[in-house]
Formats: C-alpha cells, sequence, structure tokens
C-alpha cells in the first residue's frame, strides 16, 4: 500500500539532559541535578527517534529529514506534507507555530511516555516523563501509530487555535498562531500590568 504522505519532517526535541550537558561544559549547569535520571529519560528519547528513523527506512517509502526543535525555521517545510514531532506537548506546540494556514498535518509522537508508576511523583525536583495530551501515539506502540498515519487508518482533524495581534501606539505585529500557549506580561516583571479585553465582535448567546 503506497503511503497517503511521501515527504516527512521530523522534528525532534532536545532533552534537558542535552541542554544541561552544554551548560556544565561552560560550568554554568545547576549544582543539584539528578544527571543519572536525566541521562536516562535522553536514553529513552533517542531510543524512540533510532527506532522511528529505522522503521521509516525499513517498512514505508517515505522521504523523510530531521532537524532539531531549536533549529526548526519555516525554510525546512519546502516540499513537506507531514511534520511529525518526537518529543511530548512543547514538541508539537512548537511546531504548531510554524505551521500558519493548516496546510500541513502535523502528528505527535511521545518519545518518552509517563508510566503508571511515575504518576504519583510530585517532587519538584523530579525530571518526569512526557504527558503528551497532544501526542497520537508513543514510542510504546510505534509501529501501529506509524501504520494508521501513513495508511491511511487514521483522521485527520482540524484544531481551533489562537490568533494574537499586539497593537502599540506605533505599531501593530500579529503573532504567529498557537494552540494554547500565550503569555501575556509586562517586559519589566516587577511592573504592574494592566489589560483592556473584549470581544471584536458581538457573542451570540
Amino acid at each position: 500500500m503506497s503511503p497517503r504522505f511521501k515527504n516527512l519532517l521530523i522534528v525532534i526535541k532536545q532533552t534537558a539532559y542535552e541542554s544541561y550537558s552544554q551548560l556544565k561544559l561552560r560550568g554554568l549547569a545547576p549544582k543539584a541535578l539528578r544527571w543519572q535520571r536525566l541521562e536516562s529519560r535522553y536514553n529513552k528519547h533517542k531510543s524512540c527517534v533510532t527506532d522511528l528513523i529505522e522503521t521509516l527506512k525499513k517498512n514505508y517509502d517515505v522521504n523523510f529529514s530531521c532537524v532539531n526543535r531549536e533549529d526548526m525555521d519555516r525554510q525546512h517545510l519546502h516540499g513537506v506534507d507531514l511534520v511529525v514531532s518526537v518529543g511530548g506537548d512543547g514538541t508539537v506546540l512548537t511546531c504548531g507555530h510554524f505551521l500558519d494556514n493548516g496546510s500541513i498535518p502535523l502528528v505527535g509522537i511521545n518519545s518518552d511516555p509517563t508510566s503508571i508508576r511515575d504518576m504519583p511523583i510530585t517532587k519538584r525536583t523530579d525530571e518526569r516523563r512526557s504527558h503528551g495530551a497532544l501526542c497520537m501515539f508513543t514510542s510504546d506502540n510505534l509501529q501501529q501509530g506509524l501504520d494508521k498515519v501513513l495508511h491511511g487508518g487514521g483522521t485527520l482533524t482540524s484544531r481551533t487555535r489562537i490568533s494574537v495581534t499586539v497593537k502599540s501606539a506605533f505599531s501593530e505585529t500579529k503573532l504567529v498562531p498557537c494552540l494554547n500557549d500565550v503569555l501575556i506580561a509586562h517586559p519589566v516583571p516587577a511592573s504592574v500590568s494592566r489589560f483592556r479585553m473584549g470581544w471584536l465582535q458581538p457573542v451570540r448567546e
């Protein structure tokens, strides 16, 4: 069966272990880090990425390229007909910023899903796995999820997104569309923020 999508862009998250390792090289990493646990989460994520790439090469007639989430840009979307997010909800949200008009579908893979054993953990210092509420499937059911997406078993659904325009006395800036991650804050944290909110058009009851 020919895949419904032929040109894939795989967007891969940068784990906390990778980020803190870079800071450690410069002597800037926090001292009270659980490096062993962070490395374990990193290995689980990288294992998912490796499995995904090997599965695509072996079982599907598709073209794909990979990009780090931190390096993603709109130029990476040229000729792409499906974006695959590998990480957690944050990676899905990042990808969504670049899909302006909804012409390219987005599917999320949770690379390190939270297990039943992990759920009761409440310590602030705990580096837990991804929740993945916005992801379609996980590293645990990778093959089945890919079959649904690439061979037509899955269903494309639309997501309502937030459109934000920032206006000032001298300018107007339209921000990229987003799913649920709008932050409104004063540039100076200690200052009081003042807002006037309302509807552009009457709301029907």
